[in-house]
């Protein structure tokens, strides 16, 4: 899979099933050109199949995505309500696991990251064994809605890293948590620590 784009595509065609070039166009935020290019290269690699009811992932669709996903360390994509965090309703928020995690990642560093790439909001969890806590605070999300923290613990396991990023359109929620993973990656890489 060549473009970030593809990715976000295939993505979003996971979360939310099928769907119409339109509906993309409209959730995702971007020109209707880029969306028919991308659908057709997906199409023609045989990572969706197109009907006039729309887009879905095929099965070496499935494949590919989590294989990319993977490759970012970074599982369970899913979309969340943080309005009892944030205090107010974002349209399109997201959250995913980190597969691995470093002490020598910085949090501020990673939420800049994914407010750069179109995050309006960015929190960062830690899942320990009895909470789920928000780093560099005293908070847990337990503070904030129970049934919040019941689906994150029950999600990820104990000592996972989740990545939640809201933005103005899908792309940028779903962009914004992939350029994060992409950055934890890269420390990995970097410190030897896969």
């Amino acid at each position: 899979m060549d473009t970030e784009d593809s990715l976000i595509i295939m993505l979003t065609l996971r979360l939310r099933g099928r769907m119409g070039r339109y509906h993309l166009v409209d959730l995702l935020g971007i020109g209707e050109g880029v969306i028919k290019d991308r659908l057709r290269e997906l199409k023609e690699s045989g990572l969706i199949q197109t009907s006039r009811s729309g887009s879905i992932l095929t099965n070496d669709g499935v494949r590919e995505l989590n294989k990319s996903l993977s490759g970012y360390g970074i599982v369970n994509i899913q979309e969340v309500d943080l309005t009892p965090v944030f205090g107010r309703k974002y349209n399109y928020c997201v959250m995913g696991g980190l597969v691995k995690w470093s002490s020598g990642i910085s949090i501020i560093e990673l939420r800049d990251i994914g407010v750069k790439n179109g995050g309006d909001a960015v929190l960062i969890m830690h899942v320990n064994c009895t909470s789920v806590d928000i780093p560099l605070t005293d908070l847990t999300i337990e503070k904030f809605s129970l049934e919040l923290a019941s689906r994150i613990k029950s999600t990820y396991p104990c000592g996972t890293y989740v990545i939640a990023v809201c933005g103005r359109t899908l792309y940028y929620s779903l962009r914004g948590l992939i350029e994060i993973a992409k950055a934890v990656s890269m420390v990995q890489l970097n410190h030897g620590l896969n």
